[in-house]
């Protein structure tokens, strides 16, 4: 670089005193020009280039000439117009290109070669409204390419509505749309009274009664029973209970049979009493009965003991005791004026 304010020295020739600077003089401006050099000097002795940038001297001018270092890659190419770079895009192979045109392809409009290319969606000719019911075809792309009205499904114009014994409606007929309102006239609710049974509690109900038969009052008498709740006219209940001594005419039968158990007593209720013995024997009771009831005893069985029955009111006297030794063994006793008397006897021996 060019430094300013250099001082030129006027040197004469030998013993030349006009037009020369003196010693004096000269030394001063060698020292200006010293001091000048120093002050002007560049305090760096290297210098180096960065990414881009290139460097190159002239020793014989004195000059550093820096540049930029660029590389035209794929596709791109530099030009230097006045001092200025240019970088530009260009045709090439490989990861560029350039685009020649632009074609519409199915379902779309537009395109073009140069310029700006727009693309738009085609038209698909169906009109853009409301449908009714409508018939559509819908093409691979989901488009919808063709609609039409149709009229809608049906035959019925009009619903009128019946009304049955208990019901009203309101509202009828429906033409167009509306709403019908249909109302219970009738019985809206049953509930059941005494002896009144129902058999839903809505729909098809059937009323029927639970007191069967058409009997309205029913009452007892007797001379010899005691007889209380008489007499009934709607429900209740009547109790019937023999008195302490009640009287009986003729002969009393009474049916069924028993197997006495040892130590209990016979069941007056029951015709016959059988038993069956263990080894050491049973015991068993006759209480007093009623006048003319009969009343059997046979053994089933033996297992070895006897059967000893102690009779109340026995007309044999003594212990008034029955005893049944054999299988087979069996008597027949009637209760006669108070006493039980045998009226039948196979093998039992009586005491």
């Amino acid at each position: 670089m060019a430094i300013t304010g250099q001082q030129n020295i006027n040197i004469g020739l030998p013993n030349e005193s006009a037009g020369s600077d003196s010693l004096y003089t000269a030394f001063n401006k060698i020292q200006t020009n010293f001091n000048t050099l120093f002050t002007n000097a560049s305090p760096y002795a290297n210098f180096a280039v960065g990414n881009g940038i290139i460097a190159s001297a002239n020793s014989t001018t004195g000059t550093v000439t820096l540049s930029a270092n660029l590389v035209a890659g794929n596709n791109v190419s530099l030009s230097n117009v006045a001092g200025a770079i240019i970088i530009n895009a260009g045709a090439g192979t490989g990861n560029g290109g350039t685009i020649t045109g632009v074609t519409a392809g199915s379902g779309l409009s537009g395109g073009g070669n140069a310029g700006t290319v727009i693309l738009n969606l085609a038209n698909s000719g169906v009109n853009a409204q409301s449908y009714i019911n409508p018939t559509i075809t819908v093409d691979n792309f989901g488009r919808i390419t063709s609609a039409s009205n149709n009229s809608v499904s049906g035959t019925v114009t009009s619903i009128a509505f019946s009304p049955g014994a208990g019901i009203s409606v309101a509202g009828s007929p429906v033409t167009t749309s509306g709403t019908v309102t249909i109302t219970n006239t009738g019985v809206t609710r049953l509930n059941p009274g005494t002896g009144i049974l129902l058999s839903g509690s809505n729909g098809d109900i059937t009323v029927s009664t639970s007191i069967s038969g058409t009997v309205t009052s029913v009452a007892l008498t007797s001379s010899t029973l005691t007889i209380t709740g008489n007499a009934i006219t709607t429900s209740g209940s009547i109790g019937v209970n023999l008195g302490a001594n009640v009287p009986v005419t003729g002969t009393l039968t009474l049916s069924g049979s028993e197997d006495l158990a040892s130590g209990s007593a016979a069941n007056t209720q029951i015709t016959a009493t059988y038993f069956e013995t263990g080894v050491s024997g049973e015991t068993g009771t006759l209480a007093a009965g009623v006048n003319g009831l009969i009343k059997t005893f046979m053994m089933s069985a033996d297992g070895g003991g006897d059967m000893v029955i102690t009779v109340t009111n026995a007309a044999w006297g003594g212990a008034g005791t029955m005893t049944f030794g054999d299988v087979g063994d069996g008597c027949t006793l009637q209760y006669i004026n108070s006493k039980w008397f045998c009226i039948g006897n196979n093998g039992v021996v009586f005491a």
